[in-house]
């Protein structure tokens, strides 16, 4: 290689010749590391931590870098500047891809058991969690990689473990029947958040229910007449002329051939269908909130497998939802009941980690009642303690903590924070350390990734201990991450360090 001016030859730039000696120099002088005795100003960032499914993309090269920029400008400066370094444990997504590795091998994380398949989670994680450090180092990145984490070390999870105690006592954690996202490919509750929307095209069924004093008919419509088998109640609109004097009389389920009410809900939208709505608590949330609303009973007729359970009647009983829906369409047709079907074009959820239809199911779970949480996490950004860059982004994290639901923070899995709590006959205990007596049995259930990531910036420096890091380098000067976890992260992590 050539100087094109002179026509001298000129040594090439090697970076994989140089970077690593430059990355070693910075490691050795202490570059990165961050004194909390010093005078000068604190500024901190906690990196997003990777999580240990694989290796970093090009998204996360993109976003150290823009962190790397600033810890350096700051740095330079004259500030004392922390950058956070560390991975996540990543629950669902961990799990998901050591299962499939398994698979590939011939084995099934039920033959191996819970312990064996743990300790094979922590051999993935032991090579990729260093695989994602060395990417960081390689990129140039000026971390305090003296203080490293992971969102499941030792002291990481008793943190873990005392927030949820904690919240517990104060009534905010919960264990309730309540309605949840099940994904039947993983086995277990997903939060709302896991979800993605997509759009496909179902039957839109309308079916005559006989009004029990056999003086008519009303017609509901529904994509999905599977669920009918659990219809508690049909609701209408008590504004609608066409069923108000029918309010507070009874129909007879078809197929069935149970007795159920006719009630007036405001939820209820006239000009959608046929203005009369088929109630299924167990199988929709809007459904589970009328039901709650009126007392209603809740009959399960889709089971955690994602097949139909014996509450739906032998005929269906075993039958997946599709297979269950028009088997019970046919029926209708024999009976005479069925009014119409139509394609209609709607959103369905699945699941964003297993790709399976996710169904709307009645589960006992532990739920985090957000109502109260959220509200200082909401004056922090009408006080501009924490601002948003763009600022409409402030705005969309405004509306989803005004309308926040309880979180489903347990989770049917074996990779994860255990959760705190144990089980004897009918007593529950939630502590740090087991009951004593015998005949108690730890719930095998772990807590939502997301409950643990919420505590990233202040475990990191040492909480609940009143470290010298914590004192001085919390709370973070900026967090620059994708607006996609908004919810799932940020508003979560303001929640948690406000409380």
């Amino acid at each position: 290689m050539s100087d094109q001016a002179t026509g001298k030859p000129t040594e090439r730039f090697t970076p994989s010749e140089i970077e690593p000696r430059w990355t070693a120099a910075w490691d050795a002088a202490g570059v990165g590391h961050a004194d909390p005795a010093s005078e000068r100003p604190a500024y901190s960032v906690a990196l997003p931590p990777p999580n240990v499914t694989g290796v970093l993309h090009m998204g996360h090269a993109l976003n150290s870098t823009i962190q790397d920029l600033l810890v350096r400008t700051r740095r330079m400066a004259g500030d004392e500047t922390l950058w956070i370094c560390g991975t996540d444990h990543a629950g669902i997504a961990t799990q998901a891809v050591v299962e499939k590795a398994l698979a590939a091998d011939g084995i099934a994380r039920k033959e191996i058991g819970r312990e064996e398949f743990v300790r094979r989670v922590w051999e993935w994680r032991g090579e990729y969690g260093g695989r994602i450090i060395d990417q960081l180092h390689r990129l140039g990145c000026t971390l305090d990689y003296r203080r490293e984490r992971f969102t499941m070390d030792e002291g990481y999870a008793a943190a873990v473990a005392k927030v949820f105690v904690d919240l517990h006592a104060k009534g905010y954690i919960y264990r309730d029947h309540y309605m949840v996202n099940w994904d039947p490919g993983l086995g277990s509750a997903i939060s709302d958040l896991e979800v993605e929307d997509r759009e496909v095209v179902d039957s839109l069924v309308s079916i005559a229910y006989p009004l029990a004093d056999g003086s008519g008919e009303i017609v509901v419509a529904t994509v999905r007449p599977e669920t009918m088998l659990g219809d508690t109640a049909v609701a209408v609109n008590p504004e609608d002329p066409r069923y108000r004097d029918l309010i507070g009389s009874t129909c007879i389920l078809p197929l069935v051939g149970r007795e159920i009410q006719i009630i007036g809900d405001d939820h209820v939208q006239p000009e959608f269908g046929t203005g009369a709505l088929k109630v299924t608590p167990a199988h929709s949330l809007d459904d589970f909130e009328i039901g709650r609303r009126h007392g209603l009973e809740t009959i399960g007729v889709i089971g955690e497998d994602g097949r139909m359970t014996a509450e739906a009647g032998e005929r269906y009983a075993g039958l997946t939802p599709a297979e269950c829906a028009e088997a019970v369409v046919a029926d209708l047709e024999g009976l005479g009941a069925l009014r119409g079907r139509e394609d209609h074009t709607h959103v369905v959820p699945f699941s964003h980690r297993s790709g399976a239809r996710v169904e709307p199911l009645v589960s006992l779970q532990w739920f985090c009642d957000m109502k109260a949480l959220a509200e200082p996490a909401m004056a922090v950004v009408h006080d501009g303690r924490v601002k948003f860059t763009p600022a409409k982004w402030g705005d969309v994290y405004l509306r989803w903590l005004e309308e926040i639901r309880p979180w489903c923070v347990s989770r049917q899995l074996w990779w994860g924070h255990q959760l705190p709590v144990y089980y004897r006959d009918d007593e529950i205990h939630v502590g740090l350390e087991p009951p004593e007596g015998d005949g108690w049995e730890r719930d095998p259930d772990v807590l939502d990734t997301w409950f643990s990531s919420a505590l990233w910036p202040f475990v990191t420096l040492g909480w609940p201990e009143r470290t010298p890091e914590l004192e001085r380098f919390y709370p973070t000067a900026v967090l620059s991450t994708a607006r996609d976890i908004i919810f799932l992260w940020v508003a979560r992590m303001v929640i948690m360090g406000m409380e």
